[in-house]
């Protein structure tokens, strides 16, 4: 094949044949016939495998998370300086070079591919077709919600042709038709294994496309707190579509645990088995870990002390100090703050001694935190910041642990239903009985009203904090360009990402506004 048609493919195919990373550009792309007459339990394992790109703290975490004012990762002395890339997330100053924005496009648009490797198998089972098709549409809906517009191919086209672009509106219609056509055929949900693509999936992924829709059918996607009582009202209908399978957990920490996957509340997950090499949910507990925690960490990540402002401190969701954590851990996990301590919860521990043995003791005083983000006082170095920690580890295997990672849950759901009831929708249920389903497993008296769109934007973060929706739900209700504590840049174009340089050699696509 010549070279110039293997960029034009690669630009869409993320350089992935099969899954697998090519570096050779006179190989072969599989033509129509090999595609045909493949094994379709193996190329759907690889459209699968796509997920566990969103376990990794880089790339799609990275753009969903930093830029928000959940977390920073601010560079202590040499340590995540990465040429800056982790600052630019949080500060909004990345450009069409920036190194977290290139991957989350090659990640999703990669998992596209394979989706249509499988999509083009003749005689695929419908079940498993449907599965392929979920995928995709999960897939572009990412791609979507970053980019605002994305290239596809026309079925039989040729790999000469550079692919053609849908914009937002256009993708967003062909993502409902994707899975509207894919529902039928989609297995009812696995109670003992959320890995699997189900029509409760669809249905939460369905109304996760049309709470954000009035976002979506804007090309620079400044349709914010727009209340399309039509699209709120299909929410509501696709929450309450979802099986009896799903329900909410009694505790939440069992979301989390290493043996997650018998939680009735998860609906879609990406697997992971103990002792085997799956995706990167270990990077959960080292990303923001101190090195002389339990597990020793990174001491990377760390969260704003303007979002931890909106959680009552005694919220079981930030505080899990359940005996068997402080047995294996020290200090409760969630949202660490303050004085933390080796296993068994006695001891307390200190920062390294070539920085003095201060007191581990983490706190998030933005006055602490230099405005470029750099911290070079030693008093601060290694304990600056609040560290989350959502994830128990698997203490039987730390690197390759059993827990599943997290991507639909029920409690979502029920949120989304809440906002879309607040922004118009009809339901039989009420906000209130929806905030009292969740109230009674956070360990909290004060009830939380769901009937204003201020306070569910609180809900959600409170809720879902660290589990990649922050981003969405800031430009949904019109506040993730205003300035805040660490971040001033309040440019409102960086709802959307720029198109990687290397994208715009696709002559139909054109960069973003802005940039």
């Amino acid at each position: 094949m010549k070279k110039n048609n293997f960029i034009k493919y690669g630009i869409f195919a993320g350089a992935l044949v099969l899954g697998v990373s090519c570096t050779n550009l006179d190989e072969q792309i599989l033509d129509a016939t090999e595609i045909s007459k493949a094994d379709p339990d193996a190329v759907l394992t690889s459209a699968y495998n796509g997920l566990r790109q969103f376990e990794g703290q880089d790339g799609i975490f990275a753009v969903q998370e930093v830029s928000t004012d959940f977390v920073i990762v601010p560079t202590r002395a040499g340590d995540w300086g990465d040429g800056g890339a982790w600052l630019q997330d949080h500060f909004h100053t990345w450009d069409a070079n920036s190194r977290e924005i290139n991957t989350a496009w090659r990640q999703m648009l990669s998992s596209v591919y394979n989706c249509d490797l499988a999509l083009g198998i003749q005689g695929i089972p419908a079940s498993k077709k449907a599965q392929a098709q979920f995928l995709k549409a999960y897939y572009y809906y990412n791609a979507i919600d970053m980019f605002g517009q994305v290239p596809y191919r026309e079925a039989g086209s040729s790999p000469d042709d550079f692919p053609k672009v849908w914009t937002s509106p256009e993708a967003t219609a062909k993502i409902i038709a994707l899975l509207e056509e894919a529902l039928p055929n989609l297995p009812a949900k696995n109670t003992s294994d959320p890995s699997i693509a189900s029509k409760d999936a669809a249905h939460f992924l369905l109304a996760k496309i049309y709470l954000n829709k009035a976002v979506f059918d804007s090309p620079t996607h400044t349709g914010f707190n727009a209340n399309n009582v039509a699209n709120m009202n299909k929410v509501i209908a696709n929450v309450d579509a979802i099986s009896g399978a799903t329900t909410l957990a009694s505790d939440y920490w069992d979301n989390f645990k290493p043996t997650n996957h018998t939680s009735p509340e998860l609906i879609f997950t990406a697997k992971n088995i103990n002792g085997v090499d799956m995706g990167a949910i270990r990077t959960r507990w080292y990303m923001g870990n101190h090195y002389n925690q339990v597990p020793s960490g990174w001491n990377g990540f760390s969260v704003l002390q303007e979002y931890y402002e909106k959680f009552d401190p005694s919220d079981r969701r930030i505080k899990n100090n359940d005996p068997a954590i402080i047995a294996a851990f020290g200090s409760p996990l969630g949202l660490r703050k303050g004085q933390q301590f080796d296993k068994g919860g006695i001891t307390p521990l200190t920062t390294r001694a070539q920085n003095g043995s201060l007191p581990l003791d983490f706190q998030s005083d933005v006055a602490n935190l230099p405005a470029d983000g750099k911290i070079i006082s030693q008093s601060w170095l290694e304990r600056w910041g609040i560290r989350p920690q959502k994830y128990i580890p698997d203490v039987s295997n730390m690197d390759k642990p059993e827990n599943d990672y997290v991507l639909f849950r029920y409690a979502d759901a029920l949120l989304m239903k809440a906002e879309a009831i607040a922004r118009g929708g009809s339901s039989t249920s009420t906000v209130v009985s929806i905030a009292a389903q969740l109230q009674a497993r956070q360990g909290i008296t004060t009830v939380v009203n769901l009937s204003t769109l201020a306070n569910i934007d609180k809900a959600r973060a409170t809720e879902l904090w660290e589990e990649g929706w922050r981003r969405n739900d800031m430009i949904r209700f019109g506040t993730y360009t205003t300035a805040r504590a660490t971040m001033k840049n309040t440019d409102a174009y960086r709802v959307l990402l720029p198109l990687p340089t290397t994208a715009l050699l696709n002559p139909n696509i054109k960069q973003n506004p802005g940039y």
